[in-house]
C-alpha cells in the first residue's frame, strides 16, 4: 500500500499560490472540487453584491448590500485559504499513511472473517483519509459486491483502475467486473439484476 507522499516544495508553493483565488487551488491541485466550487461561488457572489451594493445601488439598502458583499466574499477567501494551508503544509502525511495501512489491514482481516458490515466501515474510515487509496477502494468494492450492492461496487473497481497508476490492480479489478457483469446477466434467483 503506498502512503499519500508528502508534497515537494514546488507543489505546495503552487497550491499556495493558487489558493489566493477561493477554489482554484481546491479544484486544479487538491482534488476537491466540490469544496473549491463552493468556495469559489461564495466569493464571487459577495464580490458582486459589494459591487453592486457599492456602484449600481441607489437605494437605502446599498450600503447594507455593500458590506455584506464584502464581509461574504472574505469570510469565503479566508476560509478557502486556511484550507489550503491546512490541507498542504499542516497535514501529517506519516500519520495519515499508518492509520490507512492499519485500517486497511483490519478491513481485510475482517473480509476475510466474514465481518462485512465491519469490513466495509474500516474502507470507509479508509477513503475518508484518502478517496483515492487503490487498495481500499479494490476492497470496499469486494465488501460491496459481496453485501450485493453491485452498482457501488462496480463504481468502486472504476475508481481503483483510475487511481491505480501502477497498475496493480487491474488483473484483479477486471475479474471482479467481469464477476459482476456475469451476475447482472445471470443472478442466482433467475432475475436480472435492476441495481447492476
Amino acid at each position: 500500500m503506498k502512503g499519500e507522499a508528502r508534497p515537494g516544495v514546488g507543489r505546495r508553493l503552487q497550491t499556495t499560490v493558487l489558493g489566493i483565488l477561493p477554489g482554484l487551488a481546491h479544484i486544479l491541485v487538491l482534488d476537491r472540487a466540490g469544496a473549491g466550487t463552493v468556495f469559489f461561488l461564495l466569493f464571487v457572489l459577495g464580490a458582486d453584491a459589494a459591487v453592486t451594493g457599492r456602484y449600481l445601488l441607489e437605494e437605502d439598502y446599498a450600503a447594507d448590500l455593500f458590506t455584506a458583499g464584502i464581509l461574504l466574499a472574505a469570510a469565503s477567501w479566508l476560509v478557502s485559504y486556511v484550507d489550503v494551508v491546512r490541507l498542504t503544509l499542516l497535514r501529517n502525511y506519516e500519520k495519515r499513511a499508518a492509520l490507512r495501512r492499519t485500517l486497511t489491514r483490519d478491513g481485510v482481516r475482517r473480509y476475510a472473517a466474514g465481518d462485512h458490515g465491519g469490513a466495509r466501515e474500516a474502507f470507509r474510515k479508509c477513503l475518508d483519509l484518502d478517496a483515492r487509496d487503490p487498495d481500499a477502494l479494490f476492497w470496499y468494492g469486494c465488501v460491496e459486491a459481496r453485501r450485493g450492492k453491485f452498482r457501488r461496487a462496480r463504481r468502486a473497481f472504476r475508481r481503483c483502475l483510475h487511481h491505480d497508476a501502477a497498475g496493480t490492480w487491474a488483473w484483479e479489478v477486471g475479474r471482479q467486473l467481469e464477476g459482476l457483469d456475469r451476475l447482472r446477466t445471470n443472478p442466482p434467483g433467475g432475475q436480472a439484476d435492476a441495481r447492476a
